[in-house]
């Protein structure tokens, strides 16, 4: 699968891993066990999402909404929160999803879902204690963007776009 994703300024990585890191001492799936992840909301994804030749100015901030659960198998979840679409975030997405080619369905405008994952394949019983341990590290009302990169996850690939 390739994507192209927004990456966050220090500051707001430092508090999603704040995040994953609470997520980890709770003895819960985390996003910060893979040691190879990076903290992002993917803009569009698809197994052939090629590096644009140009791409739009990202917005400078991301205002996330509330807790999301998307299934993830039998009694499974994925543990994120919302990044809610205004306009220029709206905006970006569409020049973004218009410049590229090979994305799934999901990623298009009016049928995605902008989200900071924290955790894959959480299981139903440890919701509760997960959302729990997410309040021990708040994240801020904002988050702010640092740039924009493609990643490729065939070759393990970044390449940073803006």
């Amino acid at each position: 699968m390739r994507s192209i994703e927004l990456v966050l300024t220090p500051d707001a990585d430092l508090a999603v891993r704040a995040a994953w890191d609470a997520l980890t001492l709770a003895d819960l799936p985390s996003l910060g066990r893979s040691g190879t992840n990076d903290p992002h909301v993917t803009v569009v994804a698809g197994d052939g999402v090629t590096v644009p030749d140009t791409i739009a100015t990202p917005p400078v901030q991301l205002r996330l909404g509330g807790v999301l659960l998307f299934p993830a198998g039998p009694g499974r979840s994925v543990l994120a929160r919302a990044v809610v679409v205004g306009p220029a975030l709206a905006a970006f997405h569409a020049a973004v999803h218009r410049a590229a080619r090979g994305t799934v369905d999901t990623s298009a405008p009016g049928a995605w879902s902008p989200h900071v994952t924290f955790a894959r394949r959480v299981r139903d019983v440890d919701l509760g204690p997960a959302v729990a341990a997410l309040r021990s590290a708040p994240l801020p009302d904002r988050l702010g963007v640092a740039g924009v990169r493609h990643w490729d996850g065939e070759t393990k690939t970044v390449t940073r776009l803006a």
